[in-house]
């Protein structure tokens, strides 16, 4: 634990400390069929409030690029997304450490491909992403992670969304999409 002074959610917080953490993302969006995997990038900034010895809750921001890459098409759809984790981290004789969580996201922008063949995954030509995909979704994770060295920690975490990202202007099929990914990051932690 630190005995500094950082800011977090607007007001002073004691045994606070903060985190960087940039990685890679897996990413595929359930129900949307003829599709796979998209590999994206990764970065967040998070503050640590200790509440016990061993249990930190952490709290931050993060920007993903997830989506999948559509079969008949040439480009992948993207979205790039503004995400709000919090989690409970327990940590292990400092070195270990499991966390989960919930993650309230925006779906900022991104790309929607057009298709070479008529389907009924792009439905129409040139579509905007805001057509496409709703503004707000949420996940819940689990993860784990390995503290390497006093301020160094590999983390591996899966988002599970629990949220349709389906614009409803959009979904004529009733059907729902839900984003799901894997992180795998390194994290710059200043502890003391």
């Amino acid at each position: 634990m630190t005995s500094s002074v950082y800011g977090q959610f607007g007001e002073l917080c004691v045994d606070c400390y903060p985190s960087v953490e940039v990685g890679g993302v897996n990413s595929s969006i359930n129900g949307f069929d003829n599709t796979s995997s998209k590999t994206g990038f990764y970065i967040g900034y998070f503050n640590y409030r200790w509440i016990s010895d061993s249990f930190a809750l952490r709290a931050g921001g993060t920007y993903q690029n997830l989506g999948v890459q559509i079969d008949d098409a040439e480009d992948n759809f993207i979205i790039h997304s503004i995400n709000f984790p919090v989690s409970l981290h327990y940590t292990y004789q400092n070195k270990f450490q499991g966390f989960i969580g919930g993650e309230l996201g925006t779906n900022l922008f991104g790309s929607y491909p057009e298709s070479n063949e008529p389907s009924n995954i792009t439905g129409a030509n040139d579509v905007d992403i805001r057509e496409v995909v709703s503004f707000l979704d949420a996940s819940i994770f689990l993860g784990v992670g390995v503290i390497i060295s006093d301020n160094i920690d590999i983390n591996l975490r899966y988002n599970l969304g629990v949220t349709d990202v389906r614009s409803q202007e959009f979904n004529t099929e009733g059907e729902e999409w839900n984003e799901n990914w894997l992180t795998l990051s390194i994290a710059y932690t200043w502890r003391d």
